[in-house]
C-alpha cells in the first residue's frame, strides 16, 4: 500500500468525486479510478457506496479514513523534522480569538524571518479554538484562560485588563453622571457567542451582584460589538487595549471592574502529543520574545 494511494483516497473521500479529486490532484480521471480500485483490492474490501452523485464512504472507508488522516499527519511530521533550520518553509495554521491585542506584531517579527513560511489564520471562540486543535484542524491557538485540558501545551502571550465599556454619552436616567461599573450593570450587554471568556467572566460577577437573566445581544465581531456600544445600545466587557483607542477619540467610557475578574491571560495552545516542527517551535520563541518586549516596556 503507497502513501500515494492513501492520499488520492482522501482526495475522492473529501470531494465526493472522481473527477473533482482528479482536477484537484492534477491526475488524469482513469488514473484515480485504477488507483482506488487497486487499494480497495489490497484492503480487501470496497470502500464506497457509488451512486450517480459521486461517491460516499461506506463502513470500511470511513474507517481506511481515520487510519489515513494519521498517516498523513505522521507524514506530515517527518517534513518538519528534517526542515532545514536556515530557510524555513511550509505552513502554519493558527487560531485565535479577535480580541488578541499583540498577534499583528508577532506574525509581523515572523514573517520578517521567515518569509516562505505561510501562515493561515482562523479566529474565533476560545472553547471553539481549542477543539480544532485537538482535533488536529489547527496547529495551535491563542485563547483566553483558563484552559483545563491536560492534553494542552500552554504558553503564556499575552497578559489583558479587562473593562466595562459604554457609550461616553451615557448617563445613569440621562441625569446622573456614571461613577462606576456597577451602575451600568443593569444595561443591555453586547457580547461575543458562548464560549468567549470575556463573557465567562461577566456571568460569574452578574452572580455575584446576585443579576439574573441580563439581556444579552450575540455579535461575531468586534468591530459590531463596539460600533453597537458607541452607538448606546448597551454596555461590553472588552480588553482596555482594545477600548483605549475609542476612548481617546471620545466615543466610550472605561471603567475598572472587579479585582476577581479584571485580570485575563492570552496563552498559545498546542497539542502536547504532536511533533513540534522547527517552523511552529521558532513561532513560540517569536510568541516569548514579543512577551518579555512587552514587559519590559511596561516596567
Amino acid at each position: 500500500m503507497e502513501v500515494e494511494d492513501i492520499r488520492i483516497f482522501m482526495a475522492v473521500a473529501e470531494y465526493g468525486s472522481v473527477s473533482l479529486a482528479a482536477d484537484k490532484l492534477g491526475y488524469v480521471q482513469p488514473n484515480v479510478t485504477a488507483r482506488i480500485r487497486s487499494l480497495e483490492r489490497k484492503i480487501g474490501h470496497p470502500l464506497f457506496h457509488r451512486h450517480r452523485r459521486g461517491m460516499t464512504l461506506n463502513v470500511e472507508g470511513r474507517k481506511l479514513l481515520t487510519y489515513g488522516e494519521q498517516m498523513m499527519r505522521l507524514m506530515d511530521e517527518i517534513h518538519k523534522a528534517f526542515q532545514d533550520e536556515r530557510n524555513l518553509v511550509g505552513s502554519l495554521c493558527i487560531g485565535l480569538v479577535e480580541t488578541v491585542v499583540g498577534f499583528p506584531e508577532i506574525i509581523s517579527s515572523y514573517h520578517n524571518k521567515y518569509k516562505n513560511v505561510d501562515i493561515s489564520l482562523e479566529s474565533g471562540v476560545s472553547t471553539q479554538l481549542i477543539e480544532k486543535v485537538l482535533k488536529f484542524q489547527l496547529d495551535g491557538a491563542f485563547v483566553a484562560e483558563p484552559v483545563n485540558v491536560s492534553m494542552l501545551d500552554q504558553i503564556p502571550a499575552f497578559d489583558e485588563e479587562i473593562v466595562l465599556v459604554c457609550s461616553a454619552n451615557a448617563n445613569e436616567n440621562g441625569k446622573k453622571q456614571i461613577q462606576s461599573a456597577r451602575e451600568l450593570l443593569h444595561l443591555p450587554f453586547i457580547l461575543f457567542n458562548e464560549g468567549c471568556q470575556y463573557r465567562e467572566r461577566l456571568q460569574q460577577w452578574l452572580k455575584e451582584e446576585q443579576i439574573v437573566s441580563p439581556k444579552i445581544m450575540e455579535f461575531a465581531t468586534l468591530e459590531t460589538i463596539m460600533g453597537t456600544v458607541v452607538s448606546g445600545l448597551g454596555v461590553t466587557l472588552i480588553a482596555r487595549s482594545l477600548a483605549e483607542r475609542y476612548e481617546r477619540e471620545g466615543l466610550v467610557q472605561l471603567f475598572s471592574i472587579p479585582e476577581p475578574y479584571r485580570n485575563l491571560r492570552i496563552v498559545y495552545v498546542r497539542r502536547s502529543d504532536s511533533y513540534l516542527g522547527v517552523t511552529e517551535r521558532e513561532f513560540i520563541k517569536i510568541i516569548s520574545e514579543v512577551r518579555e518586549g512587552k514587559n519590559q516596556r511596561t516596567n
